[in-house]
Formats: C-alpha cells, structure tokens, sequence
C-alpha cells in the first residue's frame, strides 16, 4: 500500500521539473546531483536530520546560469566590505571587489537551495503523502499516498465503530468535558503487517474548539494532559511502592524490576531446589488490552 522511496523521489523530482524553470535548477550534472540529495533525504530514518551542506552537496555553483547575472550594488558592496576588511581576504591583500561577488553568489545559491528544500520538496511530500513509521520498522520512515491512507483510516474507524467506540456529540462531549478539569488523548494509526494499531498520546494537552460568535476568528481553549492531572497518583504510588512493596505482590515497573525478581529466583532454579521441580515459561498477550 505505500510508495517505494525510489517512487517518491521520481515523483518530488517530475513535480519540481514542471514547478521550477530548468535555469534554477542547473545544467544535467547538477540535476543528478541535486536529485540524489532529494534521493537521501526521503530515505532518512526518524529523528534524522539533514543540513544545508548535504543539500548542496555535491552541486557546483559555477553551473548555475543565474549566479553570473548577480549585479552588486554600490549599498551592497559598502555593507559587506565593512565586513569583510577584517577577515583573512583583506589581510592578504585579495581584492574585495572579487571576494564580494563570489560571497554573494554562495549566500544566494545557499538560500535558493534551503529555500527549494524546504517550500518545494517538503510541501510536495506533505501534501501528497502520509509519512509515518511501521510496527515491524519503528525506526523507517513510510509513505503512504493520501487517498490509499484515507481508506485505511476510514476502514480502521468504521472497526471501531463496530466494536466498542461510538462518536460523541458536541452536548455528550460538553457534558464530559465540564465534569473533569482535564483533556484526552490525541490518537494515532500504526500501519502493522494487515491492519492497522491504534496508539493514543496522553502526554500533548487538548485543544477544543469554541463556538464561533458573529463571524469572529474563531478561538480554542485548552486543557491539560491526561498525564499531567495523573502526576498526584502516580507520586502515592510510587510512595507506596518505596514504603510498602509487598503491598504490590509481583508487579514490576519496568525492565530493573523484572531483572531484580529474576536474579533471585534463577539461582533456585540452577541449584536444583526441591522445592523447584519443575519450571514453566507462560508468554501472554491480553487482547485488546488498550480498548
């Protein structure tokens, strides 16, 4: 159901060839240059990031047509030579003239290249597809065309609806809201290998809509996070965790817990204890457990 990254890259690169005239975009070496930094940055994990110097890499400024048409003006080259009468240029006596125009020529081509990144290619994938990650490749980066997500959203919903959610209307949604000084969870699609997990952000606070009134901009209020108004209870059990552990039985909080209750329990098993005969390893999973 989603693109190949060599799909995306063939389309953001056709969609900029009929946006951006042929002479932005630089002789045939640089467009195979420019299009392998596209290539790179559609292929980038999550929480990568990508910097100016590797969208530029590998393109020749020389190879820009537009660059040798720059025109400096008399302000221009008064501003930059303050500048630059300090720097190793004017120490070695490099005529400013010839410095100033290479300096301008590199601040354009670098802002036209950010500016290309990010107001052409990045809207293009926006627009066109929903990026996300998968259960099987958390760290891989996806992409769906926008009508194929739609129906696997929609599928997903109509699911819901058949099991055991049902859609509010604003009077039931209001009456909730005003009994409880907190918001709710902003939820979220996982595409796995056949369907789709649903994972909910308790962490973000809530933003409601307020009524418009005689044609003004509309206005939001917000409410806290579900995870900000569970702090108080979350701290008593932690209290009674530290105070009165025998009060949990066998519960852990997380993976040092589980190692604490194994490290004792293993060295009975390997010494062979009476009281061990035999040992039997249970792997669960509860069913909708999140529902």
């Amino acid at each position: 159901a989603y693109c190949t990254n060599q799909q995306v890259v063939s389309f953001v690169w056709a969609s900029t060839r009929s946006i951006v005239p042929s002479d932005l975009l630089g002789d045939s070496c640089n467009w195979r240059a420019l299009r392998s930094n596209i290539s790179k940055f559609v292929g980038l994990r999550r929480y990568e990031s990508f910097s100016l110097s590797q969208c530029t890499h590998g393109l020749e400024t020389s190879r820009y047509s537009f660059l040798s048409k720059v025109r400096l003006s008399d302000c221009f080259c008064c501003k930059v030579a303050n500048g630059v009468g300090n720097c190793k240029f004017a120490k070695k006596g490099i005529k400013i003239s010839n410095d100033v125009k290479i300096t301008l020529q590199n601040h354009i081509f670098q802002n036209w290249i950010y500016w290309f990144f990010s107001s052409i290619v990045v809207p293009i994938i926006s627009s066109c597809f929903y990026v996300t990650e998968r259960q099987s490749k958390r760290h891989h980066v996806f992409y769906y065309p926008k009508t194929v997500w739609r129906k696997i959203v929609d599928n997903a919903i109509n699911c819901l609806k058949e099991q055991n959610y049902r859609l509010l209307d604003h009077a039931s949604f209001t009456y909730i809201i005003s009994k409880r000084n907190f918001g709710f969870s902003r939820v979220r699609f996982l595409p796995k290998q056949k369907c789709v997990r649903i994972l909910a952000n308790t962490k973000v606070p809530s933003k409601i809509p307020l009524h418009r009134n005689n044609n003004r901009k509309r206005r939001f209020v917000f409410l806290k996070s579900i995870n900000s108004s569970l702090k108080e209870l979350h701290a008593i059990l932690r209290r009674i965790k530290h105070e009165h552990p025998q009060a949990l039985g066998s519960s852990v909080f997380g993976y040092d817990d589980a190692y604490r209750k194994l490290y004792q329990f293993l060295p009975k098993v390997k010494e062979g204890s009476p009281m061990m005969l035999k040992v039997y390893i249970v792997v669960g999973d509860v069913s909708k457990a999140f529902d």
